[in-house]
């Protein structure tokens, strides 16, 4: 029955379909995609030499893991829809609809992985990427051949894409603050709700668009037993695949941070030191402009021959620590990468800090006074496993500008 007036019911009705049915196809698609995701990586092992020969080998494994993984999701999708719109006869065209779509959607978003332009490195939450990438260049083909379809399924293609991935994201952001002052428990319910809304917003908005361009008003059937099994099965597989995910994102993952920690001791006198400052993109880091001390010492950031220097004034024993929170690393390789090696130190011309493996590097100190003690300990952690340290041993310093050792690299941790 076709309808020529806005019918909210059948609205409703569809949208609430819509999120079912890809619920349903992301339970099958994402454990097919682990088990794939398993398989690959032993291929890929077994055959590393293949990397010398056009595309990285891994790469090519990784986007055809992922155009699989599409097809299964929008075949299952497309098939439940299908049957909602019209029964069995439109489910098999519908069906047929959506496995096009899914190619297409699912040949890009593999080309742009194998290609390297989207990486799928980070944590398990990543893996929902590829679904709002292919559904971006789903759209027309959903409205193929009508124009006015094709730029109607567009747009709500592209609307369900943009408004899943923007709440997904905004869940991490909520996941990794609560996580972050100790609420472990709330952030784990953050990390599954929001998602499910995700995929939820994203199904939805596809066919919302589709009662628009089919123009029929939605009509209560009755679902076939098999169907129904499909779909409890797929969203409980969904709901056990967002549980594990969440339960290894909330383990993991934290904001970046970095500390800081300076000892200092001159005796009974007075001293006065010059040393190095974190720089990124070549600005001194703000914790330095409020740093907690401990003992009696002012602190200040002046401009030296050797560049840019934390200037200590004090006397005794004086221990200065400094901390600053970064953003959710975990889903940004390039930021990653940026955090471990992208950052310098002011007085030292050594780069690649987290690449040092216990090489040692020098950075210009400076002391007024002979036999003044000096230790700097600086920790780059960034939230999800990987922790870059720098630090000296306890030196005393001459008088005057010198080179003092440092030992640097990474550590990894569960």
């Amino acid at each position: 029955m076709e309808s020529t007036q806005l019918d909210l019911k059948s609205l409703r009705n569809y949208g609430i379909h819509g999120a079912l049915g890809l619920l349903m196809g992301i339970g099958a698609g994402y454990l097919l995609f682990y088990l794939l995701l398993i398989i690959s990586s032993v291929l890929t092992t077994a055959d590393s030499m293949a990397s010398n020969k056009g595309l990285p080998y891994s790469s090519v494994i990784i986007g055809t893991t992922v155009l699989i993984t599409i097809l299964l999701i929008y075949g299952i999708y497309g098939f439940y829809i299908g049957y909602i719109f019209g029964g069995e006869k439109k489910s098999s065209r519908i069906s047929i609809t959506f496995a096009l779509a899914g190619v297409f959607g699912g040949l890009v978003t593999a080309g742009l992985y194998a290609g390297g332009f989207i990486t799928m490195k980070g944590d398990s939450g990543s893996y929902l990427v590829p679904l709002f990438i292919t559904l971006v260049f789903t759209g027309h083909v959903l409205g193929f051949p009508k124009i006015k379809n094709m730029v109607l399924m567009t747009a709500s293609s592209a609307f369900g894409a943009a408004s899943g991935y923007g709440i997904f994201v905004l869940g991490q952001n909520i996941t990794v603050y609560l996580n972050s002052i100790g609420s472990a428990l709330f952030a784990f319910f953050i990390a599954i709700i929001f998602p499910l809304l995700a995929i939820g917003i994203a199904g939805a908005s596809i066919t919302i668009g589709m009662y628009f361009t089919e123009k029929t008003a939605y009509t209560s059937r009755e679902i076939p037993g098999f169907l129904k099994i499909i779909r409890s099965v797929g969203v409980v597989l969904t709901l056990i695949v967002l549980f594990f995910s969440a339960l290894m994102f909330v383990s993991v993952v934290k904001y970046a941070t970095t500390d800081v920690s300076i000892d200092i001791s001159s005796g009974d006198g007075n001293t006065t030191v010059l040393i190095p400052v974190l720089l990124e993109n070549g600005n001194v880091m703000e914790m330095y402009g409020k740093p907690a001390i401990s003992g009696s010492a002012t602190t200040e950031i002046i401009d030296t021959d050797h560049g840019k220097a934390f200037k200590i004034s004090g006397s005794g024993s004086t221990r200065i620590t400094m901390n600053q929170n970064g953003g959710i690393l975990s889903t940004d390789p390039d930021a990653n990468e940026k955090f471990a090696n992208g950052f310098t130190l002011s007085t030292s011309n050594a780069t690649n800090y987290g690449g040092l493996s216990g090489r040692s590097v020098y950075a210009w100190v400076y002391s007024e006074e002979d036999g003044t003690m000096f230790s700097l300990s600086i920790i780059r952690d960034n939230g999800w496993g990987r922790k870059v340290i720098i630090n000296t041993e306890r030196v005393k310093l001459t008088r005057g500008w010198q080179e003092v050792s440092l030992s640097g690299g990474s550590m990894w941790y569960d």
